[in-house]
Parts: structure tokens; C-alpha cells; sequence
């Protein structure tokens, strides 16, 4: 066989071997939003692996292609969920230049989205512990950034940057948890636990107080939409 023989039968390999790779995150992409939508409807801990395969169409054999437990498949709705948040918290952060106040607003916007809606808050904060910090790579390198960058411009007083990045999570998923789970919180919850947070990591009172409460607008996100279309369809009529 010539070398132009070989070049010219890789290039049909190679675009089916594109088309497979499409192909695959495609119907990943639908497993995970079918899911998605089934803890939406049944709830966090009702659904068995059977409720998704139904939900989403596909046999038994190609779900377990993709996902082989309910708690797969949970991490990666966790996952989606994190990407989200994160691509509509970064447009808030661009405009600030402050460590401080990026970290404020970054905890903020968590778990102002993530308290919106019961289902989407649970499968967070259940996530959080069980990943054993952030929900993804990217959530993990924007606050270890966040950190290197307060500790280099003096800003942050911390012994380990580490430390400060797992407190901030239990910070924010025990947050998360109480706003979900009680009637009744103070409409300042929030601001106040993110200030005292702040102090932990060498702000003053007064600075992280005004950090903590400074005007921020949390973006609307379409997963609180979808959550609030299926929420509609469920009421019962009259």
C-alpha cells in the first residue's frame, strides 16, 4: 500500500470516529437531562436506575454504556449543574477586581441559584461531601485562583489555601441546606455567613461587611426555569 493510499483511507476513519465521539456525548448530554428531569418530578431519593432508562428512551444496555449506578449519574447531573452556575457567575465576577469580592459574590451566587429550588439545591449540597470538595475541575481551579490571588496580593491572612477552600464549600452547602430546609430565615442569612467567612480569611469586620452586602444582581438561570415549568405542569387543577 502507497503512503497516499494510507493518507487518503485514515481520513474516512477518522471522520467516523468524530461522528462516534458526537454521537456518544450526544446521548450522554440526553441521559444526564432526562435525569435531571426525573429528580425534578420524583424527587432526590425516590428514583431507581429503571426511572431514568424509562425517561429517557434509550435500552438498558446503552444507559449502562454510560452510567452504571444512580449515584453516576447523580455526579454527573451535579457536574451540569456546576457548569451552569459557573458560566453565569463568571460575567458577575469580570467587572470586580477585589479577591475579597469575588469570592463574596462567587459564594453568593451559589447559593442564591442553588437555594432557588429544592431539587436542584439537594442534589448539590448531597454532591459537595460525597465529591469531597468542588463539583468539577473548573469549579476547583476558579477558587484555588481566587485564593492564590488574595494570598499574593496580601489580601487573604491564611495559613493553607486549602483549608480555606474546603470551609468556604461547607460553608456554602450548610447554608444551601438551612435556607432548603427552614420556613423561616433571616433575609440577611446569607450576607451574614459570607462576612464571617470573609473574616476567616483576614478581612475585618467592618470591610467584610460591606463586601458581603455590596449591590449584587444574581443571575436568573434556566435550570430555576425548567424547575418552575415542570412545577406548573404538576399542580392540579382548580
Amino acid at each position: 500500500m502507497t503512503v497516499g493510499a494510507t493518507i487518503k483511507g485514515s481520513k474516512p476513519n477518522a471522520r467516523r470516529a468524530q461522528i462516534g465521539r458526537a454521537k456518544r456525548a450526544r446521548t450522554r448530554k440526553e441521559l444526564v437531562t432526562a435525569a435531571f428531569h426525573v429528580f425534578a418530578e420524583k424527587g432526590f431519593d425516590v428514583p431507581v436506575v429503571a426511572d431514568f432508562i424509562a425517561a429517557s428512551g434509550v435500552s438498558r444496555g446503552t444507559f449502562y454504556n454510560y452510567f452504571q449506578t444512580r449515584e453516576e449519574i447523580l455526579a454527573a447531573v451535579a457536574d451540569e449543574l456546576a457548569r451552569e452556575i459557573n458560566a453565569l457567575i463568571l460575567p458577575v465576577l469580570s467587572d470586580l477586581r477585589d479577591p475579597a469580592e469575588r469570592v463574596a459574590a462567587s459564594a453568593r451566587c451559589f447559593i442564591g441559584m442553588a437555594a432557588r429550588d429544592p431539587v436542584r439545591g439537594a442534589i448539590l449540597v448531597r454532591m459537595i461531601p460525597i465529591a469531597g470538595g468542588p463539583l468539577n475541575e473548573q469549579m476547583r481551579r476558579h477558587a484555588v485562583a481566587l485564593f492564590r490571588e488574595g494570598v499574593s496580593s496580601g489580601r487573604f491572612k491564611i495559613e493553607s489555601i486549602q483549608a480555606a477552600h474546603d470551609i468556604g464549600l461547607g460553608m456554602v452547602a450548610m447554608v444551601v441546606r438551612t435556607i432548603l430546609g427552614k420556613k423561616h430565615v433571616p433575609a440577611n442569612y446569607t450576607q451574614v455567613t459570607v462576612a464571617m467567612y470573609l473574616r476567616s480569611l483576614g478581612i475585618q469586620a467592618r470591610e467584610a461587611t460591606r463586601i458581603a452586602t455590596m449591590a449584587l444582581k444574581i443571575p436568573i438561570d434556566p435550570v430555576g426555569a425548567v424547575l418552575s415549568a415542570i412545577r406548573r405542569k404538576q399542580r392540579p387543577v382548580g
